[in-house]
């Protein structure tokens, strides 16, 4: 296994209720079904009941809610 650069982008996944983004570039869409975000090279779309994004003024990102699925939209 590749060990991981010193600064690389993070994503931190804490059972099906929260997820922390580091270095979240762009919040695309928010809405209590969809939270779609541009970090670590990706779009990241989070699908789920009433979720929320909050900390994004601090560079990072955190949803919560009811997460149902996660998808990567490829290398942007």
């Amino acid at each position: 296994m590749k060990p991981l650069p010193m600064f690389a982008d993070r994503m931190e996944i804490c059972g099906n209720t929260d997820i922390f983004f580091d270095c979240c570039r762009k919040l695309l869409e928010c809405s209590e079904m969809l939270v779609l975000a541009e970090a670590g090279g990706h779009r990241i779309a989070v699908w789920g009941k009433h979720l929320t994004a909050s900390d994004f003024s601090a560079g990072g990102l955190h949803v919560q809610g009811e997460i149902a699925a996660i998808e990567f939209d490829g290398g942007l």
